[in-house]
């Protein structure tokens, strides 16, 4: 693997780290913002959901929710949901997609999820899907999520995982962040869980999930400029060469692969 594929941790990311990753992500996604409130909710995240108990009077916060896909999804659910991105494209087209969808209880309103602009115990239920691998300092937003949510409610992750072990750990990053710049970096199993521990949290359920993704789908959905460097180390893979770390196997004439999911429910 070429050496820019080598992991970059959070502190590598600049003398201020949250507005050096803020500026990479906001360039990513402003791009991608019609793509992602066009989407429908997925089956697993339908199947996750269904496992959260809400009550029709909840008060819902999606940190770093992009275009609201899951907080749309909760509003049908809840009294009111707010919604926060630093990506004001991605705020813009998810409050339209809640206006074709009939949604009227979602609010999107732009705040940084390292610094929540809410009062502590604020909301039942805080929620982040996709986020986390994009935030330098993920810890640091969990420990918000739980302070908004800190003696009244709980606290809900979604996530990618990297395998356990270290290596592999680093080239799937390595890989994920020569796709996508504003990657910043997965955590594994016991990193995701460790998150609301330690930002004194009791973990209620925690799962995962494997999610197979089809590689040139994934490719295109990043707008890769390196189309082929990514597609020439996992055919590599497959030869028995170095590993990605994502487990790819060839499916009707292509290549897919194995991102799994981490899912955590904790009580503040």
């Amino acid at each position: 693997m070429r050496g820019d594929l080598l992991p970059r941790s959070a502190k590598t990311l600049g003398m201020s780290p949250h507005s050096e990753q803020h500026k990479l992500v906001q360039e990513k996604f402003s791009q991608q913002a019609v793509h992602w409130a066009a989407m429908e909710i997925p089956a697993d995240l339908q199947a996750i959901l269904q496992r959260v108990e809400l009550s029709p009077d909840a008060r819902v916060l999606d940190v770093a929710a992009g275009s609201g896909l899951l907080g749309r999804a909760l509003a049908r659910r809840a009294k009111e949901v707010v919604a926060v991105d630093i990506t004001p494209e991605m705020l813009a087209a998810g409050s339209q997609a809640a206006a074709r969808e009939g949604i009227t209880n979602i609010t999107f309103t732009q705040a940084e999820a390292e610094s929540l602009p809410f009062e502590d115990g604020s909301f039942d239920l805080v929620v982040t899907r996709f986020s986390l691998h994009h935030i330098a300092e993920p810890q640091r937003v969990v420990n918000e999520m739980v302070r908004v949510a800190r003696g009244r409610g709980r606290v809900l992750l979604i996530d990618m995982l990297v395998p356990d072990d270290p290596d592999l750990a680093k080239r799937a990053n390595a890989i994920e962040r020569r796709r996508d710049p504003s990657h910043a970096w997965t955590a594994t199993w016991s990193q995701l869980q460790a998150y609301p521990v330690s930002a004194g949290a009791t973990i209620v359920e925690a799962y995962t999930h494997d999610r197979t993704r089809d590689l040139e789908d994934w490719i295109d959905m990043s707008g890769s400029e390196i189309r082929d460097e990514l597609l020439a180390a996992f055919e590599a893979d497959l030869a028995g060469g170095e590993p990605t770390g994502l487990k790819p196997y060839r499916e009707g004439g292509g290549i897919r692969f194995r991102h799994p999911l981490g899912i955590v429910l904790a009580r503040a």
